[in-house]
């Protein structure tokens, strides 16, 4: 074996194993199909154009979504829907954000000095809202992305860097979870079942630029009344994305419950912990037995 087949071959295993079970040596000889020259194969490198197509290979087929693809195991298949209803819920709460902010705004003192321009970048995840349920996935990762941007200029400054990063976990997850999840294959959102979620989430975001903190609050108890739903409905799926946003909340309520000593976060946070730990769905009732 040539050391261009064994890059090759480490390359690849970024892809699932039951991926390369079938594949592996049909991708490889394509790749070393032109290669013949010994140099080339004892000295080369894959190329940067295939190790971009294989990594964005490997994000399909692990994050799969079951077009393009046969004989997708059903656990790559959920894999890919909770992340996908993670990135929608982290989307949610820029939604959350973005409202919160214009409401900040708008109520805003007088006397205060104008808001920045860069705070026009705040509201790009109600743009990507409504571009993605349109299908348009790479606007809206672009316009989700507006305010990641801002968190990590926040993160240049050494003072604020450790805080600041705390509160921004949950958004900066869940955009990961957004980007990664929606790739070329998945399907689009579902428009007229989550138009009802961003109605609610920007009722939640007026609450908070009214009132500062109490729409954080409200964020976590919305999320452990829907994971209540998700219990009862049996949406396995649902449940998962909202366990793992539950757990990506507590580490700022954490904080302040901790170091502020805020006795309100502290009892979310217990909420949050039993929606981390609450079951997917509800065990069947078992028949009476019959002698």
């Amino acid at each position: 074996m040539s050391n261009l087949e064994r890059r090759y071959r480490s390359l690849l295993r970024v892809l699932p194993r039951w991926y390369r079970a079938d594949r592996e040596e049909e991708m490889v000889g394509i790749f070393l199909a032109d290669r013949t020259d010994e140099l080339d194969l004892e000295h080369s490198w894959p190329g940067w154009g295939e190790t971009a197509a294989i990594l964005g290979l490997a994000v399909r087929t692990h994050l799969a979504a079951g077009a393009g693809l046969s004989s997708v195991p059903v656990k790559a298949m959920w894999r890919g829907e909770v992340v996908r209803a993670l990135g929608m819920l982290g989307l949610l709460l820029g939604v959350f954000y973005a409202t919160a902010a214009v409401v900040d705004v708008v109520a805003g003192d007088p006397g205060e000095p104008a808001p920045g321009w860069w705070r026009v970048l705040e509201l790009g995840p109600l743009v990507a809202f409504g571009v993605l349920l349109s299908g348009r996935r790479t606007l809206a990762k672009v316009a989700a992305g507006a305010p990641v941007v801002l968190s990590l200029v926040a993160l240049a400054q050494p003072e604020y860097a450790l805080a600041w990063s705390v509160f921004q976990l949950p958004s900066l997850v869940t955009f990961a979870c957004l980007c990664l999840g929606f790739h070329r294959e998945a399907p689009t959102p579902p428009a007229r079942r989550l138009l009802w979620w961003g109605g609610g989430a920007v009722l939640l975001g007026v609450l908070g630029g009214v009132a500062t903190g109490a729409g954080v609050l409200a964020v976590g108890l919305v999320t452990v009344l829907a994971r209540g739903v998700a219990f009862v409905r049996g949406d396995v799926v649902l449940g998962r994305a909202l366990s793992l946003f539950a757990a990506l909340q507590l580490v700022p309520l954490l904080l302040l419950a901790f170091v502020g000593g805020d006795v309100v976060s502290a009892g979310l946070g217990v909420l949050l912990v039993f929606a981390v730990v609450w079951p997917l769905r509800r065990r069947p009732k078992t028949a009476p037995h019959t002698p």
